[in-house]
C-alpha cells in the first residue's frame, strides 16, 4: 500500500478548491433566485451560467500565460481573491449585467485554483498526488452538494439567499489575502540568484488524447447535473420540486464514490480503476434510462454518480504526470477542458431536446461513454508502446 503524506499546504488546496467549487455549483440554484427577482426569460437567466463558464474557458486558454509569470501560490491566492470578489459582486448586484460581471469574474479568476491545484499537489505529494487530486475533489464534492441545500435555506428567510453566497466567498477573499501575503514575504526573502526561470516546452501528444478524454468525462458529469432533473420529471411524472432534490442522489454518489476512489488508487492502478468507473457509470446510466420503476430509476442515478466520481481525478492525475515538467501549463489546459464541457455538451443535449424530447435526448451520455472508452483506449494503446520504444531504445536497461 502507498503512504501518503499530505501537508499543511496539501489541505489547503483541498479547501480552497472546495471553496471554489462550492461557488461554481451555487450558480444554476442562485440563477434560479435571480430570474424571479429581475423577471428574466430563461434564455436570459442562462446567460449566467455561461458566463462563469466562459471563464473558465479564457483562463484555460489564457491562463497558461500568467502561470508561467506566477508560483503556484501566488495564482492560487489570486484565485482565491477572485472568487470573493466574484462572489461580493454577484450578492450586491441590482441589475442582471452586475449579476452577470460577478459571476465571470468568479469563474475568470477563480477558476486559477482549478488551474494550479494539480501542480501544487503533484509537488506536495509526489506519487501520491492521485489520491491527493481524488481527496481533493472528494472534499469539493462535498462542498457542492452543500451549496444548493444552503442557498435553498437562506433563500427561505427573509434575509435572501445572498448569505450563502457571501460567507463562503469572503472566506475564500480572506484566505487569499493572506496567502498572498505569505508568499510576497517568502518571496522577498529568497536571493535573485535561486530564483527559477519557468519551464516552457509544448505538452505532449499524449497528453492532448487525455485531454479530449477529461472533456468527455466532464461533459458526461455535467449534463446529468441539469438534465437529469428533467427527464424524471418527464419520463417518471415526478413534480419538479422533487425532480430537482432527486437530482442529489447523482452527487451524493459522486461523494460516496470520490471518498472510495481515494481509498482505491492506493492498491490499484489508475488504469483498473478507470475500467470500474465506467462499467459502474455505464451500469448505472442503463437503470437511470431504461427503468421505468422509480426507485430503480433513482437507484440508477446513485450508481452512475458512484461511477462518474472517479473518471475526472483519475484522468486529471493521469494527464498531469504525464505532462512533466510542464505540471502548471498542464493544469491551465485541462482547466480549458472542464471549461469547454460545462460550456458546450449541456447546451447540446438542451438544443436536442427541443426537437427530440428530453428521452432521446440523454442518449447524447451514452455517446460520450462510448467515445470516453475509445480515447482511454488509444492513450493505453500510445502509451505501451512509447514504452516499448523506450525499451528497444535502451536494450540494457
Amino acid at each position: 500500500m502507498k503512504k501518503i503524506s499530505r501537508t499543511p499546504k496539501s489541505w489547503l488546496a483541498y479547501l480552497l478548491l472546495s471553496l471554489y467549487v462550492y461557488c461554481l455549483n451555487a450558480a444554476g440554484p442562485v440563477t434560479s433566485y435571480l430570474r424571479s427577482e429581475f423577471g428574466l426569460s430563461y434564455t436570459l437567466s442562462s446567460v449566467h451560467t455561461s458566463a462563469f463558464a466562459l471563464g473558465i474557458v479564457l483562463t484555460g486558454l489564457l491562463g497558461g500565460l500568467f502561470l508561467r509569470l506566477m508560483s503556484p501560490w501566488r495564482s492560487m491566492a489570486l484565485g482565491a481573491i477572485g472568487v470573493g470578489v466574484g462572489g461580493i459582486v454577484l450578492s450586491l448586484a441590482r441589475r442582471p449585467a452586475i449579476s452577470v460581471l460577478g459571476l465571470f469574474l468568479m469563474g475568470l479568476v477563480g477558476t486559477l485554483i482549478l488551474a494550479v491545484y494539480p501542480a501544487i499537489l503533484n509537488k506536495e505529494m509526489g506519487e501520491g498526488s492521485a489520491v491527493g487530486i481524488s481527496e481533493a475533489n472528494t472534499s469539493a464534492s462535498v462542498f457542492a452538494s452543500l451549496a444548493p441545500v444552503a442557498i435553498g435555506f437562506f433563500g427561505g428567510l427573509a434575509i435572501t439567499w445572498r448569505p450563502a453566497v457571501l460567507i463562503v466567498t469572503l472566506a475564500s477573499m480572506g484566505l487569499g489575502v493572506w496567502l498572498l501575503l505569505k508568499t510576497r514575504e517568502k518571496e522577498s526573502t529568497k536571493s535573485e540568484t535561486t530564483t527559477q526561470q519557468p519551464i516552457q516546452g509544448k505538452l505532449p501528444s499524449l497528453f492532448w488524447v487525455l485531454w479530449i478524454a477529461l472533456v468527455l468525462s466532464v461533459s458526461i458529469e455535467f449534463c446529468t447535473i441539469y438534465w437529469s432533473g428533467d427527464l424524471i420529471r418527464h419520463k417518471l411524472a415526478f413534480p419538479q420540486a422533487q425532480a430537482t432534490q432527486a437530482v442529489s442522489l447523482f452527487l451524493v454518489g459522486m461523494v460516496v464514490g470520490r471518498f472510495t476512489g481515494g481509498k482505491l488508487m492506493r492498491t490499484m492502478a489508475a488504469k483498473q480503476l478507470l475500467i470500474v468507473a465506467i462499467l459502474v457509470g455505464m451500469a448505472g446510466f442503463g437503470l437511470f434510462w431504461g427503468a421505468g420503476v422509480p426507485w430503480l430509476s433513482l437507484a440508477g442515478l446513485c450508481l452512475m454518480g458512484l461511477g462518474v466520481a472517479n473518471l475526472y481525478p483519475v484522468i486529471l492525475a493521469m494527464a498531469v504526470q504525464w505532462a512533466s515538467p510542464l505540471e502548471a501549463l498542464a493544469g491551465s489546459r485541462c482547466t480549458l477542458a472542464s471549461g469547454t464541457a460545462i460550456l458546450v455538451l449541456p447546451f447540446v443535449l438542451g438544443a436536442l431536446a427541443d426537437g427530440l424530447g428530453i428521452t432521446r435526448a440523454f442518449l447524447i451520455v451514452a455517446a460520450l461513454y462510448l467515445a470516453l472508452i475509445a480515447m482511454l483506449a488509444y492513450a493505453a494503446r500510445s502509451r505501451n508502446r512509447m514504452a516499448a520504444g523506450k525499451v528497444e531504445s535502451n536494450p540494457g536497461s
